[in-house]
C-alpha cells in the first residue's frame, strides 16, 4: 500500500513539475529579445565549432593533414567570431542607431564570411579522408579506428548545423535591418540622416 502511495505522490509531482516547466520555458522564451536570441545562436554555433574542431576533425596528426588543420581553424576562428559577436551584444551599446545599424552589416558580412569558410574548408577535408587513393591498395577499416571512421561523418553533420545556425542568425539581422529601415522611412528619415 505504501509502494502504490509513492507511485501517486510521485505522479503528481511530476505532473506539477511538468506543468511549470512548460510554462516557465515558453515564458522565457516569449521573453527573450532578438538580440538574445541572436546571443544564444551565436553561443550554440561557437560550442559547436569547438567540439567539431577538438573531437571530430581531430583523427590525425597535424603533419600529416593540413586539410585537417585547416578546417580546425575555420572551426576555431567560427568560435571566437561568435562567441565575439555573442558578447558585444551584452556588453556594446551605441546611442547611435547608425553605428548600430553599421554593427548589424558587420555582423552580416562576418558571418557570410565564415560560412563560405566553413563550407569549402568541409569539402576539402571530405575530400581528403575519403581515402580514395588508399582505399585502392588496402582495407581502411584497419588502419583506424570505428570512432576515427565514424568522425568525418559527424564533422560534416556538425559543420551543416553550425552554417544553419549561422543562417539562422544572418536571417534574424536581415529582418532587423528591413524592420529598421522602414520605421526610418516611415519618420522621414534617410540611413545617410541616421544620428
Amino acid at each position: 500500500m505504501f509502494n502504490h502511495m509513492g507511485s501517486k505522490h510521485t505522479l503528481i509531482l511530476t505532473s506539477v513539475i511538468t506543468f511549470l516547466f512548460k510554462f516557465s520555458v515558453k515564458d522565457s522564451i516569449m521573453q527573450l529579445s532578438r538580440k538574445e536570441i541572436i546571443s544564444i545562436l551565436l553561443c550554440i554555433a561557437a560550442v559547436l565549432s569547438i567540439l567539431n574542431a577538438a573531437v571530430f576533425a581531430n583523427i590525425m596528426p597535424l603533419h600529416v593533414s593540413y586539410e585537417q588543420m585547416l578546417h580546425q581553424v575555420v572551426c576555431v576562428g567560427t568560435a571566437f567570431s561568435c562567441l565575439l559577436h555573442a558578447a558585444s551584444i551584452y556588453l556594446y551599446h551605441s546611442n547611435y542607431s547608425r553605428t548600430r545599424q553599421h554593427m548589424r552589416f558587420v555582423l552580416i558580412t562576418v558571418l557570410v564570411i565564415l560560412a563560405i569558410a566553413n563550407s569549402v574548408t568541409i569539402s576539402f577535408y571530405m575530400e581528403y579522408t575519403s581515402y580514395k587513393k588508399l582505399k585502392k591498395s588496402t582495407n581502411v577499416s584497419t588502419l583506424f579506428t570505428t570512432f576515427d571512421m565514424g568522425c568525418s561523418p559527424a564533422c560534416l553533420a556538425l559543420t551543416i548545423v553550425i552554417i544553419l545556425l549561422m543562417v539562422a542568425v544572418m536571417v534574424l539581422v536581415i529582418m532587423t535591418i528591413i524592420r529598421k529601415m522602414r520605421r526610418n522611412r516611415r519618420n522621414g528619415k534617410t540611413w545617410l540622416h541616421m544620428k
